[in-house]
């Protein structure tokens, strides 16, 4: 998870041009598929009424921003990486534990490069 952490850190600095050197904080809540996820992924989902543990991450910039990078685990398994963006979910990946419907993760790993 480390990695991913810190891949998704690096993408957001560069995607939206980031200048704080501050450290990012990390909130961590279990909360319903239902109750997180855009209603248009949840339709038939195995993710449907499931609990899922969410790692949002922020500091004074990001907050600022409104831009809320999360990782969401279901029973350890990575089922999305994004971020909240003016109430509106961006994601990188996601996954409803059978099926994968969006994988950007190439996005992590630095292969475009932002200016």
């Amino acid at each position: 998870m480390k990695t991913q952490i810190n891949e998704l850190k690096s993408y957001i600095t560069n995607l939206f041009q980031l200048t704080s050197q501050e450290n990012w904080e990390c909130e961590a809540l279990n909360e319903s598929a239902d109750n997180i996820l855009p209603k248009r992924f949840l339709n038939d989902s195995p993710l449907s009424n499931r609990i899922l543990e969410t790692y949002t991450y922020y500091n004074n910039e990001l907050h600022e921003l409104s831009i809320y990078p999360f990782l969401m685990y279901y029973q350890n398994q990575l089922i999305s990486i994004g971020y909240l963006n003016h109430y509106d979910m961006d994601f990188l990946y996601l996954n409803d534990t059978q099926t994968t419907i969006i994988d950007e993760r190439h996005l992590l790993k630095g292969e475009n490069k932002y200016e």
